[in-house]
C-alpha cells in the first residue's frame, strides 16, 4: 500500500487500520483456506415468526436478512466496533461488514409496526470442508431495544435455525469475559464452557480482557418451532 508523504495522521491511521483488517482476512484464508458461502438456499417454514417478548410482552417478527435492512444492520454494527467491547474488530467499513456479517445467512427481528430492525444475528461456518458442519454466530441489538430481552430471544430462535440449516455443532469462539450478558445467556441456554484463552481482545478502556469459548451440541436439541 502506497502512502502519499502529504497525508494527515488521520488519514494514514485509516490507511493503515484499512490495512490491519486486510491482513485480518488474509491470515483466515492462511489458516484454513477460504470458508466459502454453501450455495444452497434453505427454507425454513416457520419464517416469518411472530415471538412475544417474555419481558415486555412486545411482539417482535423474526425473518430473513433483506436488502433493505442493510443500512440498519450496518449501522448497528458500528455502533458495536465503535462500543469496543463484544466483537474484535476495532474498525469496518459497508465492505468488510458485508464480507463478515452477510456472507451466508442473516436474520432480523423487527418491529411490526414499522419494520425497524431489533435486532440480528447471521449464522455461518466456523470452518471450512470437513469441520464446516460447526456454526459461528453473531448477535446484534440496536442500542434503542435493549434491556428488553430480545438478546435472549435471539439466542433461543438461533439453536434451531442453526440445526435447520444443517448444522451439527456451534461454537463461540471470542466470548469477552466483559460480556456478561451473552456469557449469562450462553450458561442458561445450556451451552458448554470448553476454553479461556487469556488476553484475548484489548477492549475499549479496558485493556486486556479474556475471552471464554463456548459449545452446543445441536444434534442434542429438541425442535418445538
Amino acid at each position: 500500500m502506497t502512502v502519499e508523504r502529504q497525508s494527515k495522521p488521520g488519514q494514514l491511521r485509516v490507511l493503515f487500520g484499512q490495512l490491519k483488517w486486510q491482513i485480518y482476512f488474509t491470515l483466515n484464508k492462511m489458516a484454513y483456506g477460504s470458508v466459502k458461502p454453501s450455495g444452497e438456499k434453505y427454507v425454513l417454514s416457520y419464517l416469518p415468526k411472530d415471538i412475544i417478548l417474555p419481558k415486555t410482552k412486545e411482539t417482535i417478527v423474526l425473518d430473513w436478512y433483506k436488502d433493505s435492512d442493510f443500512e440498519d444492520l450496518f449501522s448497528m454494527m458500528k455502533d458495536a466496533v465503535d462500543g469496543g467491547q463484544t466483537y474484535p474488530q476495532d474498525t469496518m467499513d459497508k465492505d468488510d461488514f458485508e464480507k463478515y456479517y452477510l456472507s451466508h445467512d442473516a436474520f432480523v427481528a423487527r418491529n411490526p409496526s414499522d419494520q425497524r430492525v431489533m435486532g440480528s444475528f447471521y449464522v455461518k461456518p466456523n470452518f471450512p470442508g470437513r469441520s464446516s458442519h460447526i456454526c459461528n454466530a453473531g448477535f446484534l441489538v440496536h442500542k434503542d431495544f435493549r434491556n428488553r430481552g430480545i438478546g435472549e430471544v435471539l439466542f433461543r430462535e438461533y439453536l434451531p435455525i442453526a440445526k435447520d440449516l444443517g448444522y451439527e455443532g456451534s461454537f463461540f469462539n471470542l466470548v469477552f469475559a466483559t460480556n456478561h450478558a451473552s456469557i449469562r445467556v450462553c450458561r442458561k441456554l445450556g451451552f458448554k464452557e470448553i476454553g479461556r484463552i487469556p488476553n484475548a481482545g484489548k477492549m475499549k478502556g479496558l485493556g486486556y480482557v479474556d475471552a471464554l469459548q463456548f459449545y452446543y451440541d445441536l444434534t442434542t436439541l429438541k425442535q418445538d418451532c
